[in-house]
């Protein structure tokens, strides 16, 4: 699945320092408990069910005005891996966010699709606020 949009940015400044670290990504993931390194650990619900997903950073790229992330999700029955390319253009962020999802309950599949995107929107608003 795809998202792909643009966020208007007043201080180009201020977004070039947000997307330089990772960090800054994983402070907006909803439910965050914890931060180490590459590695996190959130809480999410999905329904009337609370699951406890550890992730990872597997890559980090950055120039001067993009970056690019692969983060790799896992809780119970699910895998999630979602790349995502930012760059700043013209006062705008430029986002490109590609995911994958894994689960062992194949009925559950659109239900937990439907969540990630849910949270990768949360995390996109997150990012505007931070970058305006």
């Amino acid at each position: 699945m795809k998202l792909q949009g643009k966020i208007k940015i007043n201080d180009i400044k201020k977004a070039e320092i947000f997307i330089s670290s990772y960090y800054n990504l994983l402070r907006c993931v909803p439910g965050i408990e914890d931060i180490e390194e590459n590695r996190f650990v959130a809480k999410s619900r999905i329904g009337f069910l609370t699951i406890e997903t550890d992730g990872e950073v597997k890559s980090f790229n950055k120039g001067d005005n993009w970056s690019e992330t692969v983060i790799e999700i896992l809780g119970a029955g699910v895998k999630a891996t979602v790349r995502s390319l930012v760059r700043i253009q013209n006062h705008e962020l430029i986002y490109d966010v590609d995911y994958e999802v894994d689960v062992q309950i194949p009925a559950l599949k659109n239900f937990v699709e439907k969540h990630v995107s849910q949270l990768t929107k949360q995390i996109l608003e997150c990012t505007a606020q931070a970058v305006s």
